[in-house]
């Protein structure tokens, strides 16, 4: 009964706070529990869940990692060390013989560390939008809590920090009652 009233108020929630460029109808409502890949400096990097902090999660081919930093820099301007910033890159498309080469690029164009997915699998199981920058932030259990996809406008930055605002209300509350 419980987990009925969590997915009718998550549905809602869903709901209620979509912003034009929400994507509320798109599953899975959780996050892969373990995803291990190779950033751009070939080093390993894994996401688990459970996790202590927050998540945001931007997921991008090559055309939407245009859009990812409309979303990051003030994402990162207004919560800084007190959410823990990912990215993911589908490059499932790129051939082998080229995948040096477009690793070598992310090196140049990126210092943060971004998981590249060569298969397309970890991608595939958030659902994302081609084309476009995803942006998802997921609580500790890896609950994606809210999902918007395109470029960043002011209200739909403004829904992220509002999800994200309470997703860190309610870990601190957890990790109070613990």
């Amino acid at each position: 009964m419980k987990q009925i009233v969590s997915l009718l108020l998550l549905t809602l929630a869903i709901g209620v706070s979509a912003a034009p460029n929400a994507e509320p109808s798109i599953t899975p409502t959780n996050a892969p529990s373990s995803i291990a890949l190779h950033d751009q400096f070939d080093a390993p990097q894994t996401l688990s869940f459970p996790a202590t902090n927050v998540t945001l999660l931007t997921i991008a081919d090559k055309k939407g990692s245009e859009q990812i930093a409309g979303w990051v820099a003030p994402l990162k301007q207004r919560f800084g060390k007190r959410i823990d910033i990912r990215g993911l890159a589908d490059v499932s498309t790129v051939p082998r013989p080229l995948r040096g080469m477009i690793r070598m690029k992310f090196q140049k164009i990126q210092t943060y560390s971004v998981m590249m997915d060569w298969s397309g699998e970890t991608v595939k199981a958030f659902t994302y939008v081609p084309d476009k920058a995803n942006v998802l932030v997921l609580d500790g259990r890896g609950q994606i809590l809210k999902r918007l996809s395109g470029a960043a406008n002011p209200q739909a930055v403004q829904d992220l920090c509002a999800a994200i605002d309470r997703a860190l209300v309610n870990r601190a509350h957890t990790l109070a009652t613990q």
